[in-house]
């Protein structure tokens, strides 16, 4: 019967393993969102629009990313959900109408996941699975080697500004990797510095790696990113030399200790923003 259940267990596993592709794939491709305008100061509000999708180019439309578990973080606080979503083949879309004074984070989470590596076989080949600590045990092979699970997650984040910028959306969660930003998005401006600060499960961050691309790489010969990597305190710093529209891709690898689910984690932060003219 155990063998049974082990056997069954193996199957599916295999039958994961093999709808990983198209997973994996979109989960290679960094998300990001983007809005329509980063400012409203039209009196009594406006309707906003966003782009949501997965693409290793900035701005470029590639693979299909929902905006069902989209939020509206309001200047108090409160959580707010998107209107009139619509997912296509290639980038979802929503609206949402801003009217209260303040700064809105706009964010579009995934949820963890979790990958077990191992090796098995003659030839040590390397193969992935979709489980976490608790789940593997039942569908590794007996054989399996070098067993390490990874958790990743990634967050996909903008900021929207009505009248007077306020820092409450700021706030942290206190999960895994997140961004403060020092200089407030509503300052960013060509040509001066600006300074963010990572934090990992609410504590800041050392060693965090981030790539600073502007808009229109696809009319360039050379993608012209910032690399940066936060110091003991999390914090980063660079310069945009150019208004407009801005990626920062954020990752960071660690080790987990004492942690029920993961071995490793990878975990993102991907925030798009603005730097306007001086």
């Amino acid at each position: 019967m155990i063998k049974s259940k082990k056997i069954k267990a193996l199957s599916v596993a295999c039958a994961v393993v093999a709808g990983m592709a198209v997973t994996a794939t979109a989960n290679a491709h960094p998300r990001w969102i983007v809005p329509s305008h980063f400012t409203v100061s039209k009196e009594g509000g406006d309707w906003l629009t966003f782009d949501v999708t997965a693409s290793h180019g900035t701005f470029v439309f590639d693979k299909p990313a929902g905006s069902e578990t989209g939020q509206i973080i309001m200047p108090d606080g409160r959580i707010q959900y998107p209107s009139y979503v619509t997912k296509g083949k290639r980038r979802s879309i929503f609206d949402f109408y801003f009217e209260e004074e303040g700064t809105h984070k706009v964010r579009v989470n995934n949820v963890p996941s979790y990958y077990t590596k191992y090796k098995a076989g003659r030839r040590d080949t390397v193969k992935w699975m979709k489980a976490h600590k608790a789940e593997r045990a039942q569908v590794l092979p007996e054989k399996a080697r070098d067993v390490i699970t990874q958790v990743s997650y990634t967050r996909a984040e903008t900021y929207v500004t009505v009248g007077k910028p306020t820092t409450k959306a700021f706030e942290l969660e206190g999960k895994y990797l997140e961004l403060v930003p020092v200089t407030h998005p509503s300052d960013i401006v060509e040509g001066e510095e600006v300074a963010f600060q990572f934090f990992y499960n609410g504590e800041p961050q050392q060693g965090v790696t981030a790539e600073i691309t502007r808009e229109g790489t696809l009319y360039r010969n050379h993608q012209e990113q910032i690399d940066v990597v936060s110091d003991k305190q999390g914090m980063v710093t660079f310069t945009p030399d150019t208004a407009g529209r801005w990626l920062m891709k954020a990752n960071y690898k660690g080790e987990l200790t004492d942690n029920p689910l993961a071995d490793i984690s990878s975990v993102n932060v991907h925030l798009t923003f603005e730097a306007v003219l001086q």
